[in-house]
């Protein structure tokens, strides 16, 4: 009875070890699949980490370039000077050449369309303007050679330009000139329009004599009833 017992033991512990033996290796075969997976996850995290970071980096360097680009095209189109102040003793240092005129006017579908004032174009008819005053009032001057013409004016703070009634000679002038003639008129008499100067880029000031040098400005009006003329400064030989 004792040896039979003797051998169940030695059965069961025989048996155990070799259960035991079994479980320690699943174990350890669990464990080196785990730290794959750890060390494979960790791997895929660094790669999607690190682009992200580049990316961050090059969009900032990006938007900086832009940015810098943005500034160095706008350094470059835009005029020295622009809305200058305006007064009444600047006008007056010179004679300002019409150099375009333009209507505006809306087509059937509610677009806006520029028009030149075919009027204003004639070679031998260029239209000017000039200014002169006292201390009691200042006069502007209209002109397209042919009559002279003169009205009082008022130059407010904001820039608004007003024309009072134009007062003119009455010599006779070709077809063409007249026509002209009277277009400016009607445009200008009793007007109140918007004023805005511009200074020209330096290589405008350059001239063959340097002590005819002379700063050259753009006056752009921009009247009431929506007509758009630009003025060039011309030197002043004469008053008016």
């Amino acid at each position: 009875m004792k040896k039979k017992t003797d051998v169940n033991l030695n059965t069961f512990l025989h048996n155990f070890k070799k259960d035991f033996i079994m479980i320690l290796t699943t174990i350890k075969r669990s464990l080196l699949i785990l730290s794959l997976s750890v060390a494979t996850l960790g791997c895929q995290f660094n790669s999607i980490a690190h682009p992200q970071q580049i990316t961050t980096v090059s969009t900032a360097a990006t938007q900086v370039n832009s940015k810098q680009s943005e500034q160095m095209i706008v350094k470059e189109t835009l005029p020295a000077l622009t809305g200058l102040a305006i007064s009444s003793e600047l006008l007056e240092q010179y004679h300002w050449q019409l150099v375009s005129a333009v209507s505006h006017s809306y087509d059937d579908n509610g677009q806006l369309v520029k028009t030149p004032i075919g009027n204003f174009y004639h070679p031998d008819y260029p239209i000017s303007v000039s200014f002169g005053g006292n201390l009691d009032s200042q006069t502007v001057h209209f002109s397209s050679e042919c009559n002279g013409s003169g009205a009082t004016y008022t130059l407010l703070k904001d820039n608004t330009f007003k024309v009072d009634s134009i007062v003119s000679t009455d010599m006779g002038c070709s077809e063409t000139g007249n026509r002209i003639e009277n277009t400016l008129f009607t445009l200008m008499n009793g007007s109140s329009s918007k004023l805005a100067l511009t200074l020209q880029p330096a290589n405008s000031l350059k001239t063959l004599n340097p002590k005819n040098s002379y700063p050259r400005y753009h006056l752009l009006q921009t009247m009431k009833s929506g007509e758009t003329l630009l003025w060039q400064n011309e030197k002043k030989d004469k008053p008016y």
